[in-house]
């Protein structure tokens, strides 16, 4: 098989495979045999079909799928030899000639390609990026202290003769209660139940924090990325090409979106090399549970054990979606982390609201 590559323009190319009998007649031959001994036809005994017969029945189709694999391969065996970051994959060029199945034996196939540009995601000591540190305070603490009276009071059903509605009268602050938040290891008295509170609050706002400063590496690594160009023609093409329901006017509206996806997707794989960062599967586990954490922490539930959660963070994973977008925040997290020890960190104390304040 001969393959060539035209000289990359505005991060295109063309790709020109040339195949030849001695590529594919083995294949197609092997093949050939296999249908016959397999082939069951009217007046003949199973695996006595005619040779010629079976080839004019299959023959076609068996030699279009043996070019059909020999394109993809030799395509990838090519791109992989020349180490091409290519965007998106390799699409049909429109100058190509009709492959005559019927009487041709050498064909020639042609794709069109584009490449990722050079860039520099990586951010250095002369980056400033602020840290926040979120105030815990006291109307908080006694925010979730009247959430947990709540929860566990006690519930008064209505009574339309005495002309009293459904509420919940709050239970007392006491030993009963602080085992119903934190279980077996419960706080001993109200003030070691507030300082608990606020421990869980404090833990709270700092994975807050934490997501706010992936924001803002995100924003600094996105900033160097603005003027790198792009094969936006191609990209659109493909876009269209590779998504059936996909509508011009869709795409015209959602490709920034799109662009910007795909230049994060380029920076992380970049920063990721850079840095040198793996993901493991104890780590993709551990994020899980903590997820899950998380989520019983909003119910009010502090103390869940260990093995509910690993269980929950089980059957989280065994969903795909999931999954990928579990490994894709580890991933970003390890970024984050590499990049804090190289930036300059700018810690700043605000209040919630104030925290709140800089996703409007």
């Amino acid at each position: 098989m001969k393959i060539e590559q035209s000289e990359l323009k505005d991060l295109k190319a063309v790709i020109t495979l040339t195949i030849e009998p001695a590529d594919y007649q083995e294949d197609v031959n092997k093949q050939l045999k296999e249908v016959r001994h397999k082939a069951q036809m009217p007046g003949f005994r199973p695996g006595m079909v005619p040779a010629g017969l079976v080839k004019k029945m299959y023959g076609k189709g068996i030699l279009a799928d043996v070019l059909n694999k020999k394109v993809g391969e030799g395509l990838q065996k090519h791109i992989e030899d020349n180490k091409l970051q290519i965007l998106g994959d390799p699409l049909p060029n429109a100058e190509q000639g009709h492959v005559d199945l019927d009487h041709d034996d050498t064909f020639t196939f042609a794709f069109d390609i584009a490449v990722a540009p050079e860039f520099d995601a990586k951010l250095n000591g002369k980056n400033k990026l602020p840290e926040y540190t979120i105030e815990a305070t006291e109307e908080m603490i006694n925010k979730q202290i009247e959430a947990y009276t709540n929860r566990f009071g006690e519930y008064i059903p209505e009574d339309k003769e005495k002309d009293i509605k459904a509420e919940v009268k709050p239970c007392a602050v006491d030993a009963e209660l602080f085992a119903k938040v934190y279980g077996a290891d419960a706080p001993k008295d109200e003030a070691a139940f507030r300082a608990r509170i606020k421990e869980d609050i404090e833990r709270s706002l700092a994975e807050e924090s934490k997501y706010r400063f992936g924001i803002d590496v995100k924003a600094a690594v996105m900033k160097k990325m603005e003027k790198v160009e792009f094969p936006v023609d191609f990209l659109k093409r493909w876009v269209l090409e590779t998504n059936e329901k996909m509508t011009q006017e869709e795409l015209d509206k959602d490709f920034n979106k799109m662009l910007d996806e795909l230049k994060w997707h380029l920076a992380k794989d970049q920063l990721m090399k850079e840095y040198n960062i793996n993901v493991e599967k104890e780590e993709v586990e551990a994020f899980a549970k903590r997820i899950a954490k998380m989520q019983f922490m909003q119910y009010g539930l502090m103390n869940v054990e260990d093995e509910m959660l690993a269980n929950y963070a089980q059957e989280m994973l065994k969903n795909e979606d999931q999954l990928r977008g579990i490994v894709e925040r580890v991933v970003e997290d390890k970024i984050y982390e590499a990049i804090k020890a190289i930036v300059k960190i700018e810690p700043k104390t605000v209040s919630q609201e104030e925290f709140d304040n800089l996703f409007k």
